[in-house]
């Protein structure tokens, strides 16, 4: 018998980006299956409406087309919590920019970020968004996304759980993981003299200097990568 394991892609949609003070008004859950290194996209995939207790900012809503009617009287966070606790079990949670959904989930166990994993193997890519990433791999998305609005939770989880099918095929689970739980590789500067330059271009006087300056994690973890070589 092939041994299996399961990564169950979720994404969800939120009032706003703060964990602390926002909360979430619609959830999806996608299954992978990883069988001896193949992968298949689980079709069918789960959703819930979520009532957050609290309105729905237009610029939210904008986003996500999701409003205060759509919500109001739907399940709480701690019922859809406990429904994908009673799923079949998963040996990895996945999401791209997994850190957000992880943080608002509270999901327990090891994630896959799609989009770190991504910008390690695809660095050449024009931007790392799951849905630049689908159309320039020309990724084969499960038919039951079709006909579902991008930027609603199962739409942009089926387009995930396609892109961790092609990237799984280029690198296994356990690197994925480990590149996961680092800051993100990145791949070109954001800002600045050399903005746009790929960092591995970059002049090391100016790696040093950025990790001498009041820059995010993953900005000094790439400064760092790139002086290492």
């Amino acid at each position: 018998m092939n041994a299996m394991q399961a990564v169950r892609v979720i994404d969800v949609e939120t009032t706003g980006l703060d964990p602390e003070s926002d909360a979430i008004v619609e959830c999806a859950a996608v299954d992978v299956a990883v069988i001896e290194g193949d992968c298949v996209t689980v079709r069918g995939g789960r959703q819930w409406l979520i009532d957050p207790g609290k309105p729905i900012p237009p610029e939210a809503s904008a986003i996500h087309h999701l409003t205060d009617d759509d919500v109001r009287g739907r399940l709480k966070w701690n019922q859809v919590y406990a429904a994908i606790g009673s799923l079949n079990p998963c040996d990895y949670y996945a999401a791209h920019n997994a850190k957000f959904d992880q943080s608002f989930t509270k999901l327990p166990g090891q994630w896959i970020c799609t989009r770190k994993v991504a910008t390690r193997l695809y660095p050449h890519a024009p931007a790392h968004s799951n849905q630049v990433l689908r159309y320039w791999l020309q990724l084969d998305v499960c038919d039951d996304a079709k006909g579902l609005m991008p930027h609603r939770a199962l739409h942009d989880a089926f387009v995930t759980a396609a892109l961790l099918v092609r990237l799984l095929d280029d690198v296994d689970i356990e690197q994925a993981v480990a590149w996961s739980n680092e800051p993100c590789l990145l791949p070109r500067v954001p800002f600045g003299k050399h903005k746009g330059a790929e960092w591995s271009s970059v002049p090391k006087d100016y790696l040093r200097w950025c990790i001498g300056q009041d820059m995010d994690e993953d900005v000094k973890f790439t400064c760092s990568h790139w002086l290492s070589m």
